[in-house]
């Protein structure tokens, strides 16, 4: 059976969500970060030679990494499900914000992530963010305002964006003023399109799993 290994506060929230959307049965172990340093487990070393969540256990392997998991349970489960098909536009749509949400989209959310938690108040830092969001939000925001996902119909690549999103309305990692889920109010589509993630019935079960 397909193992999930689960870290809280984790990438591993998109392997959670996407095994629910796909309807698959799978075995959840988690995992507990050190209280003092924020780091992972023994246990979690024991079964990923870096210590990191997300990673999978399925027919004798092992896979880390979020986008790779997403990628290998679509090829071995969606059925044609979750993905466009290739040589589509979509497709093209599809693999730019898989590899957007850990590259354009995540790097200003995390370098804002680290501040916040560090308590920095480095001026290049802030404006660095602050451009890289109108940039990406801008972009994103007149995409969102023309479909409901952000590849077509709802795929992999909405799971694989939806995680640095959410991750800056937490108010763990909003920018110091900020009103927690207040983030995107600049961008009412963006807002709307997380409102649309937020209700769909496996976005409601994973999150019911992962906060337990």
């Amino acid at each position: 059976m397909l193992k999930i290994h689960h870290l809280g506060m984790s990438r591993s929230d998109r392997s959670i969500w996407l095994a629910e959307e796909l309807g698959l049965q799978y075995e959840l172990v988690t995992h507990t970060r050190n209280a003092e340093t924020f780091r992972s487990p023994q246990s979690l070393w024991d079964v990923s030679p870096m210590g990191k969540a997300p990673v999978i256990e399925d027919k004798g392997q092992t896979i880390p990494e979020s986008g790779a998991i997403v990628e290998y349970l679509l090829e071995n489960y969606g059925e044609g499900r979750l993905r466009p098909a290739k040589g589509t536009p979509a497709y093209i749509d599809y693999l730019h914000w898989m590899h957007a949400a850990e590259s354009t989209l995540m790097t200003p959310i995390f370098i804002n992530m680290l501040s916040v938690m560090t308590a920095s108040d480095a001026p290049g830092l802030k404006a660095f963010c602050d451009g890289e969001f109108k940039t990406v939000f801008t972009y994103m925001n007149n995409i969102l305002g023309e479909r409901d996902y952000i590849a077509g119909d709802f795929s992999g690549a909405d799971i694989m964006v939806a995680f640095p999103l959410m991750m800056l309305e937490s108010p763990l990692f909003a920018q110091a003023g900020d009103e927690t889920g207040k983030a995107f109010l600049p961008y009412p589509a963006i807002q709307a399109y997380l409102n649309r993630l937020r209700a769909r019935p496996a976005w409601s079960k994973a999150e019911a799993i992962f906060k337990a």
